[in-house]
This record gives C-alpha cells, sequence and structure tokens, in this order.
C-alpha cells in the first residue's frame, strides 16, 4: 500500500469509535466478514478519488466484494446509524443551513425508472441540503433535485433541533421558518428579503458565523464522488454523503 493511500486510512482512535455501530466482524451482529477496516478504507479510498469501483487499488480487497458491503450497509442503514453515532457530541450554540449544487455527471443518469433527484439547470444537477452546529460539523443533510427551493426544505432540516440562534441566508426568509425557529425556542438570525414590507431585525455581527456552515460544503466536497455525483441511485448519493460527514467527524480523533 502507498504512502498516499496510508495517509488517507482511519487510525486506531477512529476505527474504535465506530466498531460498535458496524457490521459483519467477530463480537458483532451479523456474519462476520474480513477486515472491516480495510473495507471502510476502501470505501473512502473511491469516494474521495472519484474512481470507478473496478479500479479500488487490491490492498483494499476485492472491489466487487467491497461494492457488495457497501451496498449492503447502505441498505441496511448502517452508514446512517455510524454517522448518527458520531453526531452525539454537538454543539448547539448556532444552527446554520444551507443548500449547495452539485453536477450530475452522465454516467449518474439513466437510473431503472428514471433518473433520481436530478433537475436541469445548465446541466444536470443535484442539490444538498445541509445543517451544521457551532463548530461546523454536519448534523443533518437531505438529497433533492437542483430546482427545489432551498426553504422548502427547511423545516425538514432544523425539525427537532434545539439550539440558541438559527443562521441562514436570506432565502430562507420566509414566515414559517420563522415560526418554526422560534417554536423550537431559536432565536432566527436571518436577513430579511428585500420584498419584505416590514424589515425584520437580525443581528449581523453573528450572521457573519454563518461561513461556517459554507466551510462544510467545501470540506464535504474535497471528495470527488461528492462535488460531482457519479451514483446513479439516490440511495448511492446519500451514503456517499453520509460517508463524507463521518470521515469529517473523525478527523477529530
Amino acid at each position: 500500500m502507498t504512502a498516499e493511500q496510508q495517509r488517507h486510512d482511519i487510525n486506531d482512535k477512529a476505527r474504535e469509535k465506530i466498531r460498535p455501530h458496524t457490521i459483519g466482524e467477530k463480537g458483532t451482529r451479523g456474519g462476520n466478514a474480513r477486515d472491516t477496516r480495510q473495507f471502510i478504507n476502501g470505501v473512502f479510498w473511491i469516494l474521495r478519488t472519484g474512481a470507478p469501483w473496478r479500479d479500488l487499488p487490491e490492498t483494499y480487497g476485492n472491489w466487487k466484494n467491497v461494492h457488495r458491503r457497501f451496498c449492503r450497509w447502505r441498505d441496511k442503514g448502517v452508514w446512517e446509524k455510524i454517522l448518527e453515532a458520531l453526531g452525539d457530541d454537538t454543539d448547539f450554540e448556532w444552527l446554520m443551513i444551507d443548500a449547495s449544487h452539485v453536477k450530475v455527471h452522465p454516467d449518474a443518469t439513466g437510473a431503472r425508472g428514471g433518473n433520481q433527484a436530478m433537475s436541469r439547470t445548465k446541466g444536470l444537477n443535484t442539490k444538498i441540503h445541509l445543517a451544521v452546529d457551532a463548530h461546523g460539523m454536519p448534523v443533518r443533510f437531505f438529497i433533492t433535485s437542483d430546482t427545489t427551493a432551498d426553504c422548502t426544505v427547511a423545516a425538514r432540516l432544523i425539525e427537532g433541533f434545539q439550539a440558541e440562534y438559527l443562521l441562514a441566508d436570506r432565502g430562507y426568509d420566509t414566515d414559517a421558518i420563522i415560526l418554526q425557529a422560534m417554536e423550537q425556542d431559536m432565536i432566527p438570525v436571518i436577513p430579511s428579503k428585500k420584498n419584505r414590507k416590514q424589515l425584520r431585525e437580525y443581528d449581523e455581527y453573528l450572521y457573519k458565523i454563518r461561513h461556517l456552515v459554507e466551510n462544510a460544503f467545501l470540506l464535504l466536497k474535497r471528495w470527488r464522488d461528492i462535488a460531482t455525483r457519479y451514483a446513479k441511485n439516490l440511495a448511492s448519493f446519500v451514503a456517499a454523503v453520509q460517508i463524507r460527514c463521518i470521515a469529517i467527524w473523525l478527523l477529530i480523533y
């Protein structure tokens, strides 16, 4: 294995942190499988490089077996459960939300039953709607077609969270979002749309901290499989974003 590959592999502390939530190894639920750590590193390599599964280096195992296991964990919700477990240690002094476009590669089109969660705006695009905590760590996301308005997803993004402040740009300035934030005991820090008859005051200094959610998107898209969508199936792209969020959380270990 090359030094480049080893540099991006998970370390011992990160491995122990996620081990209770994995399947397919001794001491966990499910049948035993070969080196889980090697498997996770292989999946990280694929998503980080954007390479086809067939190009997975042999040091990570047979590409077909790694891909099958990736799909099995996707379908059983293992990636989601790992992310939820890592997200328990969140700081909700501020909750920040935003959305970002993702270009769709031609190979990602033509899924059985039609294209999934993508729409045509100067080419095919998908959209990631993201919520992050006060440290800019991802706590929830949704994937939609590119033409889905950001404000229509906000209710699901913030539902159930109890933060002190909700930071978002003026695209989220709707009466429904403001009301939901206040009902959840959050102070909205959202600039008013220019067409509002009565402009609301907001903390302009605190609003500058919203760059943390934009930084989170930069981190997400450092992996090529997130910067460009290669997955035909929505479930696979959702899993890819979950895994990238897991990798971001593991940076603190």
